[in-house]
């Protein structure tokens, strides 16, 4: 009798540690799910979170979700994916049933199941068990190794400009944290939609690559004592809306202060010790608008691939790893060097990417 085969996965202990390799037999998929040949899984500082266990979840588990890979198998109960369908997923364990999920606010969904990586094994390994409902199919014409981040980093951006914004063609959009994971997709979704973007950035060597790569019509160094002033002069007076990927009180404070006559603030960055304190008055007077960002839909993150896939958005990924060295890309993420995604090669085998 042969030998069942096998997988590497990278497993998480206990939260707040190290990752660590292991040897398992490669999962088969029940009702309602397939089985994934994972290619490459974005990493962002959603994971560290995860990681340190502030968004839930049990140990031992298999982090990871921003995963881009090829259908190996269907389980019962999946009448429309194929072995061979190119895919990626939601972050979301959704129950697709609720009035959140059939109004399209799934990423409000009342029966959420939690987070795909942390209530279920994911994607740091060279297979995974997805959810049938959770899948999106990746455009043949959009690589596997940029499609990997797409789910999360675009999709969120997509999210704030469509949803949480509704941005408009010439209005002005300031972006805090630009040079990020998600604050350099950013940029690029609001120009895709007509935004004149100023981008917020306190890290010089990511403030010149944002030049360098001509992301951003405006560049602000927070860093610079009075940036709230230079952010509300540099858009006339006028900023329409203000996206924070960073939330510190610092930017929370000096993005609100930033903003024009009935502008929007959306809040992106999870951070669990910072307040948004604005004064009343000035909410009325001015009509201003105070949001939260959770997440992507579905449909969101077909519509970013597209973004992608006509070039309108191109992903940024500023360090590459293979599956082993998850460790030390988590590293990297707390250290805050990276300019854009971290992306783990989860590969088994050579694969077209």
């Amino acid at each position: 009798m042969s030998e069942a085969p096998t997988m590497t996965a990278m497993v998480l202990d206990r939260f707040g540690g190290d990752f660590r390799a292991e040897r398992r037999p490669v999962p088969h998929p029940g009702h309602g799910e397939v089985l994934v040949d994972v290619v490459s899984c974005g990493a962002g500082l959603t994971l560290e979170h995860g990681r340190r266990g502030v968004l839930g979840g049990s140990t031992p588990r298999v982090l990871g979700h921003e995963l881009a890979g090829v259908i190996a198998a269907v389980g019962p109960g999946v009448p429309h994916w194929a072995p061979g369908d190119r895919v990626t997923a939601s972050f979301y364990l959704l129950c697709g049933n609720c009035d959140m999920c059939a109004s399209g606010r799934e990423s409000l969904c009342r029966n959420n199941g939690g987070f795909y990586g942390l209530a279920v094994d994911g994607a740091f390994a060279e297979q995974a068990i997805v959810p049938a409902h959770s899948l999106v199919r990746i455009p043949e014409d959009v690589g596997l190794r940029e499609a990997a981040v797409v789910s999360d980093a675009v999709a969120t951006p997509y999210h704030v400009a469509s949803s949480r914004i509704g941005i408009r063609p010439g209005q002005r959009v300031a972006v805090i944290g630009a040079g990020g994971g998600v604050g350099v997709h950013m940029v690029q979704v609001a120009r895709a939609f007509g935004a004149q973007v100023i981008g917020v950035e306190r890290d010089p060597g990511k403030l010149a690559e944002l030049e360098k790569r001509d992301l951003a019509d405006v560049l602000i160094d927070s860093s610079a004592p009075g940036w709230p002033g230079e952010l509300a002069r540099s858009a006339g007076g006028r900023l329409d809306a203000c996206v924070d990927t960073v939330s510190s009180q610092d930017t929370v404070d000096g993005g609100i202060a930033a903003l024009g006559a009935g502008g929007t603030f959306v809040v992106v960055g999870h951070r669990t010790d910072t307040e948004v304190r604005v004064p009343a008055t000035r909410l009325l007077l001015g009509e201003l608008v105070v949001t939260g960002n959770r997440y992507a839909t579905r449909a969101e993150i077909a519509a970013s691939l597209q973004l992608v896939r006509t070039g309108r958005v191109r992903p940024v990924i500023g360090l590459e790893l293979p599956l082993a060295e998850l460790n030390a890309a988590f590293e990297a993420i707390r250290a805050n060097e990276v300019f854009g995604r971290i992306l783990i090669d989860c590969a088994a085998r050579s694969a077209e990417v």
